[in-house]
This record gives structure tokens, sequence and C-alpha cells, in this order.
């Protein structure tokens, strides 16, 4: 034999053994793969089914089918966003739970304000608020439901000015059952802030009688 037909057959010896070694370690390879697979299936067919005693979280989002949020749990809620993209601010950071229609607009939640600590319970169309329940902080416990139109709305308040039905226009109060006569020195105070930081927005008119607004922003 040779000496090229010595290497030759060298060569072809050595490729032999690579071949061998490399199928070994493919053999490997995959092997640790499947058990990696297994081992994640089966961890997460365990969490599937585990029960937490308690869940720590900044925000909870759940989806559906189509991965559309449809409620959202949270610390610090975003603002809302309604049909057309429209964005409606809070006014305040809020914290609570966010429903959302199959478009994933905002259609409600159940919330606390950090400005003002109130908790209120909302109900939305796809546009904008249709029906709002509020409780106040204070031992008064000031209290309101109110159902709201385009055109206007109905609400049955409790507070310092007494308890009372109310419907409104967009001119203002139409209705009201016990009529308010007098605003509290406090209500009064609040409505004539709001008068001078809006003028002939009538506010107070929105929700007393023509007489008892003028006697207290009159003052």
């Amino acid at each position: 034999m040779t000496s090229i037909e010595q290497r030759l057959l060298a060569c072809e010896q050595e490729n032999v053994r690579l071949r061998k070694r490399l199928n070994r370690q493919n053999g490997l390879w995959v092997a640790g793969l499947l058990l990696l697979a297994g081992g994640g299936a089966m961890a997460g067919a365990s969490l599937k089914n585990a029960i937490f005693d308690s869940v720590r979280a900044k925000e909870v989002v759940v989806v559906d089918g189509k991965g559309i949020v449809r409620a959202r749990l949270g610390g610090d809620l975003p603002d809302a966003v309604m049909a057309g993209g429209h964005v409606s601010k809070r006014g305040s950071k809020a914290a609570g739970m966010i429903i959302y229609d199959e478009e994933g607009i905002e259609r409600g939640g159940y919330v606390t304000q950090d400005n003002g600590s109130n908790a209120m319970l909302t109900l939305d169309s796809k546009h904008r608020m249709a029906a709002i329940m509020v409780a106040g902080p204070d031992p008064s416990q000031d209290s309101a439901l109110t159902l709201i139109t385009k055109d206007g709305g109905i609400e049955l308040r409790s507070d310092g000015n007494g308890s009372r039905l109310s419907v409104r226009d967009k001119a203002g109060l139409t209705y009201q059952q016990p009529a308010i006569t007098a605003l509290t020195p406090d209500s009064c105070i609040h409505y004539k802030q709001i008068e001078l930081k809006y003028p002939g927005q009538r506010s107070c008119q929105a929700r007393f009688p023509e007489a008892a607004c003028k006697a207290c922003l009159g003052d």
C-alpha cells in the first residue's frame, strides 16, 4: 500500500470516528431538549392547576380568545379609551377594576380615586359615562347615583344639603324633590370657586334651584 493510499485510509477512518462522535453528541442534545420540554410541560400543568393563598401584583390583565383586553385589575389604572380612540382623562390616579367590551373599549369600573378618595361604580356607553354611583370618604357619608344621557340626567343624592331627587337637561335643573332652598356654607364656597374658575358654566344651577344659587353666588 502506497503512502497516498495509507493517508486516504487514515482520513476515512478519522471521518467515521468523527461521524460517530457527532451522532452521539446530537443524541445527547435531543435527549436534553426532550427532558427540558417535558419538564416545562409538567411545570406548566402544575402551575395551571395551582392554588395560591395570596397574589401580590401591580396589575392583572384578562384577555379573550382574540387577545383583546376584557378586564384590568390595577393599582394605577390608565385613562379610559372610548370609541374612535378618544381618551377620557380620569382626573386623578385611580385603583380598582375596569371592564372592556369586545372592541377593547372601556365600559365601566369599580374604583377608588386618590383625589377626593371617593369610591365609585361606573357604567359607560362606547362614547361616554352613562351611570355612576359615588360614596364619599367623610363621616357624613355623602353619596349619589346619577344616570346620564347626552341631553340631561337624573340624580339621587344625599349630602350636607339634604337628600333629594334631581332631573336636569342641558340648560340646568328642571325638577327637584324636595327642593333645596339654601346651600350649606361649604357648598356655597365650592360653587363660588367654580364660578370664578369657569364663569357662565352654571354648575350650581345644574344641581340646585335658581333661587338657591342666586342667594349663594350673589353674596
